[in-house]
């Protein structure tokens, strides 16, 4: 999802063996319940389910030798190991299982977090001055301008400039993303919920969901990076939102 779990499927494969690999060597260490250890095992061992029927699913695709219906199982596959159910309590997914015992565990490092693939969002860089010393030019905000079926297009700019060009000095806007279920919520996420999701475009963010995150609501947030041999960031900016539907 191009945030830390990999949109192509090759990609999401890799991503996904080295994170149940890297995840069955430090568990033993993260203070996991009885029922997070049960869940885990579903979500992974069990024959049949998630990870398993994704894995026969992708091989069938990755040999070649594959019909319509073939892609529509894979597909449908991936979307139920990956994202599941956000409002089923019962269900459990990568990402489920991720914000449920690792991502506000305190016993998992940084370190840990990042051997196993996510992303660590740094709130605590240094933020750099604008090129005349001002902070209007470190600031930035964003908006959503589309939600479709499915994809989100948000403008992303510096407050106050017409000219949606990164500007001098900037070399790049990095946005972030969090999901809340359900849609209703109306709180933004805690500041480390968020995890780096890609970068803006021309002044923009292109965002496309998949099928499992229909009805959640996606919260944005972005930062310039600066130039420089120590990269130093700007201010986050307000969070923003959609639905998607």
């Amino acid at each position: 999802m191009p945030d830390f779990i990999k949109r192509p499927d090759a990609e999401f494969d890799a991503w996904q063996d080295n994170f149940v690999t890297k995840v069955n060597l430090y568990k033993a260490g993260w203070g996991l319940s009885a029922d997070a250890l049960a869940e885990w095992t579903l979500l992974t061992v069990t024959p049949g389910d998630k990870k398993a029927e994704w894995m026969v699913r992708w091989a069938k695709v990755k040999s070649g030798e594959f019909t319509h219906s073939d892609i529509v199982f894979k597909d449908s596959s991936r979307r139920s190991y990956e994202s599941g159910d956000a409002n089923n309590p019962n269900d459990t997914s990568l990402r489920l299982f991720i914000n449920r015992y690792i991502r506000h565990n305190t016993k998992v490092s940084d370190g840990q977090k990042a051997d196993i693939g996510l992303t660590i969002p740094d709130e605590n860089k240094t933020p750099a001055p604008g090129v005349d010393g001002s902070s209007v030019l470190r600031e930035v905000a964003g908006q959503l301008m589309k939600n479709e079926h499915l994809y989100q297009l948000s403008l992303v700019n510096t407050p106050g400039v017409k000219s949606l060009a990164k500007g001098t000095g900037v070399e790049g806007i990095e946005i972030f993303m969090a999901f809340t279920p359900p849609a209703s919520v109306i709180v933004p996420p805690a500041a480390k919920d968020y995890a780096f999701d890609g970068e803006s475009t021309g002044g923009y963010y292109k965002r496309q969901f998949d099928e499992g995150q229909e009805e959640l609501k996606a919260w944005y947030k972005a930062r310039k990076r600066f130039k420089g041999k120590t990269k130093t960031w700007g201010p986050f900016s307000k969070p923003w939102s959609g639905t998607i539907s």
